[in-house]
């Protein structure tokens, strides 16, 4: 089965990333490019629009099939969207996982930045980052990518902080990053965080949590296993376990979107249960991140 309909992919054509700093490089003739050379490569065609230039329109296409299309051109340098997503053992949990609904929500944002002609690059990270699929430019390369997402596997523990070094590393210039993550590393998350900010990366985070760990329904005399690590330890689970559980998860949650907030990062919560057409048509929406 594929991971988005095509009734969905129809609802999100129209949407564009919005990322909040300025950087250089984008499409002639999607996009305005703050890049003043003369070296462009055809890249894509989109239908025509009213008010469109019709200088971009291909008139051959038009004698062929009686219709408008804008020949899009990429410039020489374009907006470096990454893609992040988490694969890590603690993902793999719920019903539906975290993981198989992290898929979604990163398949449906590659589809936006690839029809938005922005140059989209996904991995995959647990121990450490899995390149799932090359940089790519147009929706023509779509279906090539919800394969290569869909077969991303269950890795091993989480190191964000690394993960996100190696990232730093091999990328020429800073651009837009989306990491989507229950961001349940023992390690914890802010440093690898603030190495990107601090080369002025755009980020956005899409924090998915299992609903059976929000609210866990276990009472009684537990023996419980750290799906990561292996620690295992006996507890006794009641009414007063639970409430103190909550209080922990909310003041890490909080903790985590204060941390946005205070560095101008995106940040959404939600669970396996939230419909990706939710996520990107209402959550997503309502923070700016993408728009029409």
């Amino acid at each position: 089965m594929a991971l988005l309909s095509v009734d969905f992919l129809r609802r999100i054509d129209r949407l564009r990333i919005q990322s909040r700093g300025v950087f250089r490089g984008k499409l002639k003739g999607e996009r305005r490019s703050t890049n003043k050379g003369t070296g462009v490569e055809f890249a894509d065609y989109r239908v025509y629009e009213v008010g469109n230039d019709l200088r971009n329109v291909d008139w051959n296409v038009y004698a062929r099939l009686d219709r408008l299309f804008i020949k899009l051109f990429r410039a020489e340098e374009d907006l470096p969207v990454t893609i992040l997503l988490d694969n890590s053992k603690s993902m793999d949990f719920g019903e539906p996982t975290k993981l198989s609904r992290a898929k979604q929500i990163a398949a449906a944002l590659g589809f936006i930045g690839l029809t938005g002609f922005d140059r989209v690059s996904f991995h995959a990270f647990s121990e450490r980052a899995h390149p799932i699929f090359p940089a790519a430019y147009g929706a023509a390369q779509f279906t090539k990518i919800s394969k290569a997402i869909e077969a991303v596997d269950v890795g091993k523990s989480t190191d964000l902080a690394g993960c996100l070094k190696y990232l730093i590393t091999h990328s020429r210039r800073a651009g837009a990053v989306i990491i989507i993550s229950d961001f349940l590393d023992m390690n914890g998350y802010i440093s690898g965080l603030k190495q990107l900010l601090a080369r002025k990366f755009d980020l956005t985070l899409v924090q998915i949590l299992a609903d059976a760990e929000i609210n866990p329904q276990l009472m009684g005399e537990w023996r419980l296993e750290d799906s990561e690590t292996g620690d295992a330890k006996e507890i006794t689970i009641d009414e007063g376990t639970h409430a103190h559980y909550k209080r922990r998860l909310d003041t890490f949650c909080n903790g985590l979107r204060q941390f946005c907030v205070n560095r101008g990062a995106n940040y959404v919560r939600i669970t396996n249960q939230t419909a990706v057409e939710q996520v990107v048509l209402e959550d997503l929406q309502q923070i700016g991140f993408v728009q029409r």
